[in-house]
This record gives structure tokens, C-alpha cells and sequence, in this order.
């Protein structure tokens, strides 16, 4: 559940003023503008850099994204409206991703709660009006009676601490200063791409009890450890794979994983690695993902039974049948050698 009470404004700028923000060109690409404010926001995070102007500049950086996503038509991505006077209200979401969402891309729907102070007492828990006291009558203080009767003093009011006027509990928030909690929802689109501890800001709309207004989401992305895909910083993707040791022999096709799908490999006798080509990550180059590295592991059985046994032995006796072959003729030139030593030494 989320909660928080802060509010922030958002700064207005001109349309090519976005661009000059993330150091772009009008013209730049989505992948570049999304590079550039990658860049930008892991300089300027107020939990990264310890400047003054930290918060400022991160403010503009996401800014500048916002108005740049919603000029080109990207409504996910609802930027606030600065002619509306309005202030969002921020909230902090944590997003979990598999690799096979950072390969391709995702789509995440988002949802919470939010709690802010009310609007009527404006977070006080107090009417906003004073009326006049009614322990002292708007006199700030009252009469104390002495020893004697006729000795009279006067002493600060208590109720009033003295100002002849009091602020009552607000019943609208039941003096708590906080208004009941606003649910918000909203679906995110994540781009490829996506690296642990990277933000994502989005705006969503909440419709609240005391009024609708806007919620401005800042999304942590966190990873899921995979079952069997391990990922380099690079993005390039490592797998093991169990394969029948005899298709091994064989030079079989077989299919392995990747964050896409099944792809058909083929295996080759004597070589345990390999490698497949944009089958990754694209953490690198936006434009192209990194390979997968395939380590495969031959699996022969412990013991032969019959039926196993008979197939070897059908093997090993159509190696005869190779006469002509350079494999056969190597085999067979061996016998004779072999044959030769022995008739020498015998």
C-alpha cells in the first residue's frame, strides 16, 4: 500500500524546450530520447548527486520527458497539464520484471492507494475559521479568585492559550488532518530494455472522495531471478542445457529456451558452447539485442540395457561397411598396421 502526503509542482516549458532539457534535437528518435534521459536522471538522482540543484534538475529531466511523450500521441505516459493549476501528488511504485519482459517489452498495470491531507482543514485537523472562545469570551483571560473573596486576579485562558479565540476539531476528517484513502490505476508501457533501478515516471488519474486530481508515479523496475537464463552486464544472456548425450553424437537439432521463444539448434559432436546471434538483451544497443551463450551438457546412461547394447554393437559392425570413405579407409589401414606389428612380434 502506498502512502504519502507530499505534494510537487511541475514547471511549465515550451514545446522545443524538452528537447534542449535532455540535450536532443527536436528530430531525436524515441530510443534517443529514451537514452538521453536514462543518462541524465542516473547523473541528477537526488540519491546519486548530492548538488542543491539535484531535485530541480531531476524535476525538469522527467519533465521534459513527459511533454515530449505526450506531444507524440503516447497516451500511457499522461503528462500534467501546468495550465491547470493543479498539483499532483506523488507516489513511489516498485515494478517487477521477468528477462523475457526486458527482451520484448511489457505492459504492467499499476495500482495503489494514496492518502493526502485534507482539503477542507488543509492537514491541520482544525477548522480553518477561529470562533470566539467560550471559556474566556473572546477576553484571552479569565478571573481567579483569591483567599479572599473580595481579591479578584485574572490568568491566561487555557482553552485559547491566551488569543480569545479557538479553532474546533474538523469534522470532515475527523480531526486526523488526513483525507480517506484515494485508490489509483493505470496501465504502463515498458519499452525493451529495462535495467534494475531504472525510474519510470507516469502520471495517473485517482478519483478520490473529496475530488479527482492526478497522481504522479515514480516506478522502480526490480528483476526476477530467472530459472535458468543468468544475464551479463552487457546484456548477453548464459544458459545450460541438459541434451541426450546420443543426439549429441548425432549432431541432432534440438530446441532451446531464449527470452523469446524455443529456437532450433543444432548440436555438433565435440563442441559444448554456442552461441546465437540477438538472442539477448538489448542493454547495450537499444537497436540490437546481445547473443545467448548455450552450454550444453551431454546425459549417457549410467548402464547400457540390451536393447542399447544391441545398437552399438549394430554400429560398431557397420564400420566395415565403410570401404571407400576416408573414415573407412583410415580403419582399415590401422587393421593392417596392426596386424603387421603383430606378425612382426609374434
Amino acid at each position: 500500500m502506498l502512502r504519502c502526503s507530499r505534494v510537487c509542482t511541475i514547471e511549465t516549458m515550451n514545446l522545443d524546450d524538452p528537447y534542449h532539457e535532455l540535450g536532443l534535437s527536436p528530430g531525436a528518435s524515441d530510443a534517443e530520447v529514451k537514452a538521453a534521459w536514462r543518462r541524465l536522471s542516473a547523473r541528477w538522482h537526488p540519491d546519486r548527486n548530492d548538488s542543491p540543484q539535484a531535485l530541480r534538475k531531476i524535476q525538469r529531466i522527467n519533465r521534459a520527458l513527459e511533454v515530449i511523450r505526450k506531444a507524440r500521441g503516447e497516451p500511457e505516459a499522461e503528462a500534467e497539464d501546468p495550465a491547470s493549476g493543479t498539483q499532483a501528488s506523488t507516489a513511489e511504485h516498485a515494478i517487477s520484471l521477468t528477462l523475457e519482459d526486458v527482451a520484448i517489452g511489457c505492459v504492467r498495470e499499476v495500482r495503489g492507494e494514496i492518502v493526502e491531507d485534507c482539503a477542507v482543514c488543509k492537514g491541520s485537523g482544525l477548522q480553518l475559521q477561529a470562533t470566539e472562545c467560550s471559556e474566556c469570551r473572546g477576553a484571552g483571560r479569565i478571573r481567579q479568585h483569591l483567599w479572599f473573596a473580595w481579591v479578584l486576579s485574572t490568568v491566561e485562558c487555557t482553552a485559547c492559550q491566551g488569543h480569545g479565540k479557538t479553532r474546533h476539531s474538523c469534522t470532515a476528517c475527523a480531526a486526523s488532518g488526513k483525507a480517506p484513502a484515494s485508490k489509483y490505476h493505470c496501465r504502463v508501457p515498458v519499452a525493451p530494455g529495462a535495467r534494475a533501478g531504472d525510474l519510470l515516471d507516469v502520471t495517473a488519474r485517482v478519483q478520490g472522495r473529496q475530488r479527482q486530481h492526478k497522481v504522479a508515479l515514480r516506478l522502480r523496475v526490480e528483476l526476477q531471478p530467472h530459472e535458468f537464463f543468468t544475464a551479463e552486464t552487457d546484456g548477453t544472456l548464459k544458459c545450460e542445457v541438459p541434451v541426450d548425450g546420443f543426439a549429441w553424437m548425432a549432431n541432432r537439432w534440438i530446441e532451446v529456451p531464449t527470452p523469446r521463444g524455443l529456437q532450433q539448434m543444432k548440436l555438433r559432436r565435440g563442441y559444448l558452447s554456442y552461441r546465437i546471434k540477438s538472442a539477448g538483451l538489448p542493454w547495450t544497443n537499444e537497436a540490437e539485442a546481445a547473443d545467448c551463450i548455450v552450454t550444453v551438457v551431454p546425459i549417457f546412461p549410467e548402464e547400457l540395457n540390451g536393447e542399447q547394447e544391441a545398437a552399438i554393437d549394430r554400429l560398431v559392425a557397420s564400420n566395415s561397411q565403410m570401404v571407400g570413405t576416408p573414415a573407412g579407409d583410415r580403419m582399415a589401414a590401422w587393421i593392417r598396421w596392426v596386424d603387421n606389428w603383430q606378425n612382426r612380434y609374434s
